[in-house]
């Protein structure tokens, strides 16, 4: 069975996470599933909604690594330059090695390899003719 994508994961990039994750919250809805560095002073946020509806927030760091945004993309959030801060991140049900190696196939530009992340994806990244990040992940916690 070929790969179905049942989610996307929007990635916005803000000024301050804290806030728009607050409003987010309160205007959709949305609950904060996962905060890096903390919930008081987070850097990355992923929100979510009991129907499967998500999207994540961040500064434009590493919240892995600990690392501010560059100058560039602080400098793009600051000028709201969204085709600079803004990729998306598409989940799917199964098959995602299957569905990495048909992208390969077809010429795709991989950014990422295929990775297991330690946040419980298997995912890759390529880029889109326009230059975003387009990345693939299927969860494979507790599998």
């Amino acid at each position: 069975m070929a790969a179905t994508i049942q989610h996307a994961d929007p990635h916005i990039r803000v000024k301050n996470v804290a806030r728009a994750a607050e409003w987010y919250s309160r205007m959709l809805g949305l609950k904060v599933e996962m905060a890096m560095p903390d919930k008081k002073k987070p850097t990355f946020v992923r929100l979510a909604n009991d129907a499967g509806v998500a999207m994540m927030i961040s500064d434009g760091g590493d919240a892995m690594k600990g690392k501010p945004p560059t100058k560039t993309v602080a400098e793009a959030i600051s000028a709201r330059k969204a085709q600079r801060v803004v990729d998306l991140y598409f989940r799917v049900d199964e098959d995602v090695k299957k569905l990495y190696t048909s992208a390969k196939r077809k010429g795709a530009k991989i950014s990422q390899e295929l990775t297991e992340q330690p946040y419980g994806m298997l995912d890759f990244a390529m880029k889109d003719p326009d230059g975003y990040t387009v990345t693939v992940g299927q969860d494979v916690a507790g599998s």
